[in-house]
């Protein structure tokens, strides 16, 4: 349920759902749109010195979003444990309503993910690149080569031709 938008900035109103909204994970462009203004005006509204509460609200609302999306990141990296309830109903027929019979919890083991894995380590290790899917490919023992690349399309084709064997 959203709150009714305020066309005029209000810190008491505007900087306590800003934030909310922000720790969810909302961007600029949703946050302005439950406020039913524009991008533009956001951003006016948080360059502006008399509203700093309002940029420090979004600014401390998106790093716990982050942080909570990196813990769940991390958790399907790692695997994890879920606990599952099943209800057993039965059909009380004195009041025709359904009522439960019994509750059944399961403990289940949730596998790591491989393709989190790879996106924490493709992420985490971007300095060093250890585990960074970018090849870097050089080739050497070119220095004594010779210039072609005044020679025409059909030279090189011929050139080409030499080195596979196909003198055709």
């Amino acid at each position: 349920m959203s709150m009714p938008a305020q066309s005029k900035y209000n810190s008491k109103y505007h900087d306590a759902w800003a934030w909310s909204l922000a720790v969810k994970g909302a961007t600029d462009e949703e946050i302005a749109d439950a406020f039913g203004i524009s991008r533009m005006t956001l951003s006016r509204w948080v360059k502006d010195d008399d509203k700093k509460s309002l940029a420090e609200a979004i600014a401390n609302g998106k790093p716990a979003a982050d942080a909570n999306v990196e813990r769940k990141l991390y958790d399907r990296c790692m695997g994890y444990e879920v606990t599952e309830a099943t209800q057993i109903l039965e059909h009380d027929f004195t009041t025709g309503k359904p009522v439960i019979k019994e509750t059944r919890t399961t403990k289940k083991h949730i596998a790591p993910d491989i393709m989190a894995i790879m996106y924490w380590l493709n992420n985490r290790s971007r300095k060093t690149g250890e585990w960074s899917q970018k090849q870097e490919v050089s080739i050497t023992g070119l220095e004594n080569m010779p210039d072609m690349s005044g020679l025409s399309e059909e030279e090189l084709r011929a050139i080409a031709r030499m080195g596979s064997g196909d003198e055709t």
